[in-house]
């Protein structure tokens, strides 16, 4: 083995090792970002399901106070009288408020009234036989603290779930004494299952868990898995999250009683939509590494074939000399008439230009590095520099603006090419301007399109009010233009609140980018709206509505989300002083919108 070939072995060997050693600590730490996002969206969308039903049992809740707080139900409970069921307990009455069972209960725990009814038959039928024993006087179903007090939640009836809210029936002025218990239920049906999966737009299937221990051992051994493992975990409201496959993954939550005893199993499937994208970076690591080996390895290779070692050991030593002395003045001295003294003197030429050269390079790479601030946030840019990669982050709360110019094709077919450019520099230079003194993250611009967000890549508690800002001022812009140039210029705007994904992903022409649902739904809320108006969902308008005007659009149809409810900003309320805009330029001594030239 010749010193070509030692040298080829010693040089490519430590190079792969290193390459291996790379990509496993950047496979594992990508690996590992991106399970944990993985489960922690699954416990949200466990946590929403349940926060859905939870609304249900509240609504429930609310009616069931209603009427227990009714003179007439107060007397009722006393008289019996037939004419208060004629009147209130009607079928229509039923239907109309989902109920599928109605009890009223004396202090002494006879049931004075009690009825059930079948949504599918329409048909009235008696009290499942297994509910009065429930409603004994000793019951901890008709016990009350005090008259404020209520109890609800899951219990089985006749071998079905139900929602059930127990209240004290008082006088309408809510003083006692209770004359009982007012009991109202509605059962977890398929139905009822199918109306929470069509809300959450999750797929989500609810298991019924057996009463008896022989019972619970013909469950699937699946099931019998999960059960196990949520039972022995310490949090009282446990989750747990499984891969079904490379495809899905299901996440569980027991759902307990009223009585504290679980009763359901709560199941939800989730395409594993981050664990593929994790799978996509971590490919694009293994062949970004690979490349780089490769190339490294072929330029050791040609410039080892060109040279002979020992007199280019000296040379190397010589140069050496002067790197560490950093003195630029010295010269490298090599015998000889061949290439590798031809070498000498244009190392001696290099090293009297290197200085020169050396100012230029900072001078560069200071413009290289501003031009990079310019097209990434600072922490992203900061992290690619040090890193060669930046992880995507995950973010709860974030708000995206879209605005489009309308009418921007009519202006395309009037203005030529160079003037509508000029002019729609001119508008998007305004808007940046905007979103820079707002602490915004302008995002992209798409032909005549903008996108800006709030609250990344360093979240923020006033984001959802700064891209309100940004939106009003957007709009007086447009009519500066509008007056100025005489041309038909108006702004169209959608508003949306949510949790999105953002980084920078591939490994050319990098751009700052987010994902998820919010980011589709505030494009919507854009492509949605009217020229010249603001359009926000209702996530944002929760956000919005204490310091600013907004008007009720109503329900609109949007293009893969079904009806939504939307709102149209005004603009603020008299009443409130927020105003990020002012605050912010308040630090310069203006409070007027950026110059437009």
């Amino acid at each position: 083995m010749n010193l070509r070939h030692k040298t080829l072995l010693l040089t490519t060997l430590p190079l792969l090792g290193l390459m291996a050693i790379l990509f496993g600590s950047f496979s594992m730490i990508l690996q590992r970002s991106y399970g944990r996002l993985e489960r922690q969206d699954a416990e949200r969308n466990l946590q929403r399901v349940n926060q859905v039903m939870a609304g249900d049992l509240a609504q429930l809740q609310s009616l069931t106070e209603d009427w227990a707080a009714w003179n007439d139900t107060y007397s009722f409970i006393r008289s019996g009288d037939p004419d208060y069921v004629e009147s209130n307990l009607s079928k229509y009455a039923f239907e109309s408020l989902q109920l599928n069972l109605v009890a009223f209960v004396d202090p002494t725990g006879e049931i004075v009234y009690g009825t059930s009814y079948d949504f599918e038959s329409r048909a009235f039928s008696p009290l499942p036989p297994d509910l009065p024993p429930q409603l004994t006087p000793g019951s901890p179903l008709v016990q009350f603290e005090h008259l404020a007090a209520h109890h609800e939640g899951l219990i089985v009836i006749d071998g079905r779930l139900m929602l059930v809210v127990v209240e004290p029936i008082l006088r309408s002025d809510a003083t006692g004494p209770a004359r009982g218990a007012l009991l109202m239920g509605r059962y977890v049906s398929p139905a009822v299952v199918e109306s929470l999966a069509l809300r959450t737009r999750l797929n989500l299937h609810l298991h019924p868990l057996p009463e008896s221990a022989i019972a619970a051992n013909e469950l699937p051994d699946r099931l019998q898995s999960i059960l196990a493992s949520l039972e022995k975990a310490p949090d009282p409201a446990p989750t747990l999250v499984q891969p079904q496959s490379a495809d899905t993954l299901a996440g569980y939550m027991l759902w307990p009683d009223l009585y504290g005893q679980p009763q359901a199993l709560l199941e939800v499937r989730l395409p594993r939509e981050i664990y593929y994208q994790g799978q996509v970076s971590r490919h694009y690591l293994g062949w970004s590494l690979l490349g780089s080996c490769l190339v490294f390895t072929g330029g050791m290779l040609l410039l080892l074939d060109r040279v002979i070692l020992r007199r280019l050991l000296g040379l190397s030593q010589q140069v050496q000399q002067i790197g560490r002395s950093n003195d630029l003045s010295q010269r490298v001295t090599v015998p000889g008439t061949d290439e590798l003294s031809h070498l000498g003197n244009q190392i001696n030429d290099m090293l009297g230009e290197l200085q020169i050269s050396r100012e230029k390079l900072t001078a560069e790479q200071q413009k290289a590095e501003q031009l990079l601030l310019n097209i990434l946030p600072a922490p992203i840019a900061g992290e690619l520099m040090q890193t060669k990669a930046s992880i995507p982050q995950h973010f709860d709360e974030v708000t995206i603006l879209f605005a489009d110019i309308v009418g921007f094709t009519s202006l395309s077919n009037r203005m030529s090419p160079i003037r509508l450019v000029d002019l729609l520099n001119q508008i998007f230079s305004a808007f940046d301007s905007l979103a820079e003194q707002l602490g915004l993250e302008k995002i992209k611009t798409i032909g005549d399109a903008y996108m800006v967000a709030a609250g990344l890549p360093t979240p923020k508690d006033d984001h959802a009010e700064a891209i309100a800002e940004m939106a009003l001022a957007m709009q007086q812009v447009t009519a500066s233009f509008k007056a100025e140039s005489g041309e038909p210029i108006e702004i169209r705007i959608g508003i949306n609140t949510g949790v999105v994904v953002a980084g920078v992903i591939g490994t050319k022409k990098f751009i700052y980018d987010l994902w998820g649902d919010a980011v589709n739904v505030a494009s919507r809320m854009e492509s949605s709206s009217e020229p010249g108006q603001i359009q926000v969902t209702a996530a944002t308008y929760e956000r919005l509505k204490d310091n600013y005007r907004l008007e009720k659009r109503g329900c609109i149809a949007v293009k893969g989300r079904g009806e939504m409810e939307t709102y149209w900003l005004r603009g603020h309320r008299p009443d409130s002083l927020f105003c990020p805009l002012k605050t912010v330029n308040a630090a310069s001594g203006s409070t007027e919108l950026p110059t437009v030239t």
